[in-house]
């Protein structure tokens, strides 16, 4: 019985050792080499008084308000049935609230997490008018912004292309 004890603790040991300590260290320092922006959180960075500064996450939505900023879902979390009569009537105020008749309905829902970093490219060319407005700048200057924040692919009917809300706020902020 206390040879089977033994054994038994030596074989937990070891196996914390290789897949709790090893292997996690692996893991980590090939994520680190290979990836070493993703791994890291794809952090944003900037130069503000001579410090580089964390802005934001890639990966992370964030919530503007001012006219002049892009806006993207909304930031409060819904682990709300697509069909239940709170999610349509949070849906039909967000509309209500809305400048435009037809909203994508990206603008009116929230996400399950409250942070998506990305809205579809059709709620952000929805709100060209309102911020070109807001910056005195042509539609054409907000287009060019927001296509060159698009990421993702499109092949045939599959579409996963979208719009990375800080990216185009930031473009937006460094063309004034």
């Amino acid at each position: 019985m206390k040879k089977i004890m033994i054994t038994s603790l030596k074989s937990i040991l070891l196996f914390t050792i290789i897949c709790g300590v090893i292997y996690t260290a692996a893991v980590t320092a090939v994520g680190q080499v290979l990836f070493p922006t993703q791994a890291n959180g794809s952090l944003i960075k900037e130069q503000k008084s001579g410090k580089t500064v964390v802005t934001g996450s890639k990966l992370i939505g964030q919530t503007f308000t001012e006219a002049k900023y892009l806006h993207g879902r909304s930031d409060q979390v819904s682990q709300l049935s697509p069909v239940s009569k709170e999610q349509k009537t949070r849906v039909e105020k967000r509309v209500q609230e809305s400048d435009k008749k037809q909203v994508p309905i990206d603008l009116v829902t929230a996400s399950a997490s409250g942070v998506d970093p990305e809205i579809s490219i059709e709620a952000a060319m929805t709100q060209v008018d309102r911020i070109a407005a807001a910056r005195n700048m042509k539609n054409s200057q907000v287009h060019a912004i927001i296509k060159q924040n698009i990421s993702g692919v499109k092949i045939g009917p599959v579409d996963s292309q979208r719009v990375n809300v800080l990216g185009v706020n930031q473009s937006l902020d460094k063309s004034e």
